[in-house]
């Protein structure tokens, strides 16, 4: 059986999949600090949905939520690729599309035209014979597109003769605080991981006003930090019980509240995630089962009859500091009493946001998700 081996760093253009692949890793991965890009898995994904067939592509069709018109989806990546090109002025966000192919196999014709049209994929062919030196190349292009916050993404051994192809699908994201923290405020204090439990953390504090408020049917405190002359900002959502995160991540998919504009004293911890997980199985889980299989049809994709998924990872970063936030993910797919928001209330005093125990964040604009993860612990 061939494989083929798809790299991913990205976020959901539907907003559909995001939702269901995220509440999917959360609820595995509840007890660890989490960063994430639903939007890469997404992307490449839909970039193999391209090159399937059958069962294979019905499957992918409704995990992903895809139109059964091929041209619309690739009008869609398209349109969403050529929008952001250029987008940020001072902040740094680059999405971009590589597929390494095995010299002694070819992409089919059709397939290559439209990754690299709408998908911006460019197809470099690439020798095994020095896997090492192959492994090299791959990985660079991941350290490059990431600014050497992921450094790797394959190991020599994984190139091996049944290795077809490798789909790398990337993003990265810098940006400034609009209200920058002082470090001179940055102090020790206590996270609560649990009522009984607490560790000590780098407190980061200011006053500034923001867009933020208590939204009763998350029975959470919400607030929105801007990044400096970027359409993007930090949405942090902060359960009122220390131990309500887990329920609040269900509730909170395609939150769009509108918040108004409060004085706000701000408690925000300074944290860095990197998170590696295998999808295969979420993956599944959500229906993509045949992808996966000895009966995959790929046929589409790759001069070969017997190619098939064996393997989805994805690789995040995000640094969170006084200045801002720096991001990135990769995704490898190897085949092979506050204000109250909507109460009417008026507020006497300033928004308290001390975000000292469990809450969720996602980076995003108006229309899509880049990042979503969640801090639940100190020093992991």
């Amino acid at each position: 059986m061939k494989y083929l081996c798809l790299i991913l760093l990205a976020t959901s253009v539907t907003g559909r999949f995001n939702d269901d692949f995220y509440q999917q890793l959360a609820k595995d991965n509840a007890n660890k600090n989490l960063i994430s890009s639903p939007l890469s898995a997404e992307i490449v994904m839909s970039m193999v949905y391209m090159g399937a067939g059958g069962k294979t592509a019905q499957e992918m069709r409704n995990v992903l939520k895809l139109s059964a018109d091929k041209n619309e989806v690739a009008r869609k990546y398209k349109e969403f690729l050529t929008n952001l090109e250029g987008r940020e002025k001072v902040a740094l966000l680059d999405l971009a599309n590589r597929i390494y192919v095995n010299d002694k196999h070819t992409l089919v014709p059709e397939f290559n035209q439209v990754v690299r049209e709408s998908f911006k994929a460019e197809a470099e062919a690439i020798s095994l014979k020095d896997t090492t030196k192959a492994a090299s190349i791959i990985n660079k292009w991941v350290k490059d597109q990431t600014r050497d916050r992921i450094k790797s993404i394959v190991k020599k051994e994984d190139l091996s003769n049944a290795f077809i192809m490798v789909l790398l699908n990337a993003i990265y994201f810098k940006g400034q605080w609009q209200y920058k923290f002082d470090p001179v405020r940055t102090r020790k204090a206590d996270f609560r991981i649990t009522d009984q439990k607490r560790e000590p953390i780098q407190m980061m504090s200011q006053y500034v006003t923001l867009k933020a408020g208590y939204i009763p049917h998350l029975d959470a405190r919400v607030i929105e930090l801007p990044y400096s002359n970027s359409s993007l900002y930090m949405v942090i959502f902060l359960p009122e019980k220390v131990d309500g995160l887990p329920e609040l991540e269900k509730k909170i998919a395609g939150f769009s509240g509108n918040l108004p504009r409060v004085q706000v004293y701000l408690h925000l911890p300074k944290f860095k995630i990197e998170f590696t997980a295998e999808l295969n199985k979420i993956l599944s889980t959500m229906g993509l089962k045949d992808a996966f299989s000895d009966n995959a049809d790929f046929r589409g994709l790759v001069k070969s009859s017997s190619a098939k998924i064996s393997k989805v990872i994805q690789k995040a970063f995000i640094e969170v500091n006084e200045e801002g936030a720096e991001a990135a993910a990769l995704s490898d797919l190897d085949m092979m009493v506050p204000i109250c928001v909507g109460c009417g209330g008026r507020h006497t005093a300033p928004f308290l946001f001390y975000a000292d125990h469990p809450f969720a964040y996602v980076i995003r604009d108006k229309n899509t998700v880049y990042f979503q993860g969640h801090f639940v612990k100190p020093g992991q």
